[in-house]
């Protein structure tokens, strides 16, 4: 039996689809091992959206190459996709683009049988369809993502994503339903829908639809415990959106909203299609929906041309928003971007001060959201042990640790919240 090891970089999609790309090589008679062992195949499931992301991408792909010279090394997904020329330069055995991953098995068994290297990277067309893959996992599981649309059409200024995964498609409705009913059938205590702009979800179907008739639909089935969302841009918010999230029980009280900038003018550089005033008009319209509703976003600092007084203004607007929890991003040159060319690129050390400043802020907030949650019981979903303690999320994407026995883990339980511990808080087993 061959076996395989699997290191996926960057986003939740593609957490997703190295999932589901297990369960076909599983399937088709590989023994999955971890990345760290010896295997006759390692798959790399890459990421190309910024440079940053592109040297770990480069620089796993040559230790792994040079740490197991007879192994078949496989660069697939996005960097091939859009850079392919540094791919080919890096000498693994097959690159395979994110067009072609649903045929990764086929492409890794012909592969093996031959010498030297092989590329299968498909340019996107007009006419892409939804590249599904669907995953077949054994047993239960604490969470499962479900991912049910790709690609993106926004096109904003420091982005390769676009040219990665082509134009916006959706997964059909019947096969979303499908699909989230396996999952609650193998355990699954929530589901996560993902895409790469998922709140333009079923545009592209016949007839139209949208993520709110999704988040309806899905509502409906027996037996889900949670249903959590992946990111959703701001404007993709609206009153049915609303409605529908505020009518379904199961959808979890926390939602991701990408802010990538707290000052106008630094969005417009960006092309980000909103102002900061209409992004504070949603997050307050979300936070209506549920008393412990907790918003999530994502900054970059030290964008081209960004000023001393435009961080400033990022930095008071991301205080005021009182955010749950912060990505903060140091902006990272990307070649085949508009940012790229721009002039007054950010020195790195300015940069740094600044993503010090706002991780600070990130911080705090994230401090004060968890103490809302003080002397108050939770639902935690256990995932898993860190260190001596349990730990597992809320509803609300409270991170919450406690003690207890490992027969917990993948079970809904309830625990009273006693201090702030760690990255969110510490409690005790309610009785």
């Amino acid at each position: 039996m061959l076996t395989v090891g699997f290191h996926t970089l960057g986003c939740k999609v593609n957490q997703q689809e190295t999932s589901a790309m297990a369960a076909q090589f599983t399937a088709a008679g590989f023994r999955i091992v971890s990345y760290s062992d010896r295997a006759e195949v390692y798959v790399i499931n890459s990421c190309a959206v910024t440079e940053a992301a592109e040297r770990k991408t480069k620089t796993y792909a040559r230790r792994k190459k040079k740490m197991h010279p007879t192994a078949l090394v496989v660069l697939a997904g996005c960097f091939p996709q859009v850079a392919l020329n540094d791919a080919r330069a890096l000498e693994v055995d097959l690159l395979v683009g994110s067009n072609d991953k649903s045929r990764l098995v086929t492409l890794v068994q012909a592969a093996l049988t031959m010498r030297g290297q092989h590329v299968e990277v498909t340019p996107w067309a007009d006419n892409a369809p939804f590249d599904f893959i669907a995953e077949d996992a054994n047993g239960g599981r604490t969470r499962g993502m479900l991912k049910v649309q790709d690609g993106c059409e926004q096109y904003c200024s420091y982005c390769i994503i676009p040219y990665a995964r082509g134009r916006e498609r959706s997964l059909d409705l019947s096969k979303v339903l499908g699909q989230a009913q396996r999952l609650i059938e193998q355990g699954t205590h929530e589901i996560v829908l993902t895409g790469i702009h998922l709140g333009a979800y079923g545009r592209d179907l016949v007839p139209p639809l949208n993520l709110a008739t999704l988040v309806r639909e899905l509502g409906s089935l027996p037996y889900l415990p949670r249903l959590r969302l992946g990111s959703v841009e701001p404007l993709d918010i609206t009153a049915e959106f609303l409605e529908a999230v505020k009518n379904s029980p199961q959808s979890c009280p926390h939602f991701h909203l990408p802010l990538q900038s707290g000052s106008n003018a630094v969005l417009r550089r960006m092309k980000r299609p909103y102002t900061v005033e209409e992004f504070a008009a949603i997050v307050s319209r979300l936070r209506s929906v549920h008393a412990d509703v907790s918003i999530t976003s994502d900054i970059i600092v030290g964008f081209p041309g960004e000023t001393d007084e435009e961080f400033h203004e990022s930095l008071a607007f991301v205080r005021a928003m009182e955010f749950g929890r912060l990505h903060v991003f140091r902006y990272s040159r990307r070649r085949g971007t508009v940012a790229a060319a721009m002039a007054e690129q950010v020195a790195d050390e300015v940069k740094e001060v600044r993503y010090q400043a706002m991780q600070a802020v990130a911080a705090l907030a994230q401090q004060d959201m968890a103490k809302r949650f003080l002397n108050r019981t939770v639902e935690v979903l256990v995932e898993g042990k860190q260190g001596e303690l349990l730990s597992g999320y809320s509803p609300s994407y409270l991170r919450v640790y406690f003690s207890g026995s490992k027969m917990l883990v993948g079970r809904l339980v309830n625990i009273t919240v006693t201090e702030l511990y760690a990255d969110g808080v510490r409690g005790d087993l309610a009785e």
